[in-house]
């Protein structure tokens, strides 16, 4: 199975003051972060959309393809549409992954593909941590790429998704949970890194 990763990183952060993407985690900027948990994973089709960080971005020369939503003031859909027309035919399913989630781990990518393989009648499957749905999701490319690009937005991708057969995939994950969207949850993040780190 052909997977690939949508990162979406065209946000305005504008509750967090700064470009979350850029911002230092753990020693390396997050986006860096991101991107080295779906290598581990096996991960080799990552996509990042992005906005006016595109340049900045752009400086770090991650190996992934940049592509850029000419309308990030849209929203995040509008990112996760520019990111799946992104997407060629060989993929056969794909991660929807916001950068403000940044701690999600390998072995729970892992899990969900695995998860997704095994289950043929399955179109989507969601990470779960202590019964709390995270991030990110992963989606067969053929049942819902053309959805997504015709779909109008309503109630983001979990609107969308409704619509199809998902599956919960339980996980010892928490940083399927963890976000930061404020500078006091990126100070959370970075105390609960460190947690686990020592």
């Amino acid at each position: 199975m052909k997977t690939a990763a949508i990162i979406l990183a065209a946000g305005f952060s504008s509750r967090m003051g700064s470009d979350k993407a850029l911002l230092d985690l753990g020693g390396q900027p997050v986006i860096e972060r991101i991107v080295s948990s779906y290598q581990a994973a096996g991960i080799e089709r990552i996509i990042v959309v992005t906005g006016q960080n595109h340049a900045a971005l752009g400086q770090l020369h991650l190996q992934v393809e940049l592509v850029r939503n000419p309308v990030p003031e849209q929203g995040m859909f509008s990112s996760i549409q520019t990111g799946v027309a992104a997407l060629e035919p060989a993929v056969d399913a794909f991660f929807v992954q916001p950068v403000d989630i940044p701690l999600v781990s390998s072995v729970t990518l892992s899990n969900l593909m695995a998860a997704l393989q095994q289950n043929s009648a399955v179109d989507v499957v969601i990470p779960v941590f202590r019964g709390k749905r995270g991030h990110p999701p992963l989606l067969r490319r053929q049942q819902l790429a053309g959805a997504i690009l015709a779909y109008n937005g309503t109630d983001g991708l979990r609107g969308l998704l409704s619509r199809y057969a998902v599956v919960e995939i339980p996980v010892n994950d928490q940083g399927v949970l963890l976000g930061m969207n404020t500078p006091q949850q990126y100070e959370e993040l970075q105390r609960y890194l460190a947690n686990i780190l020592f």
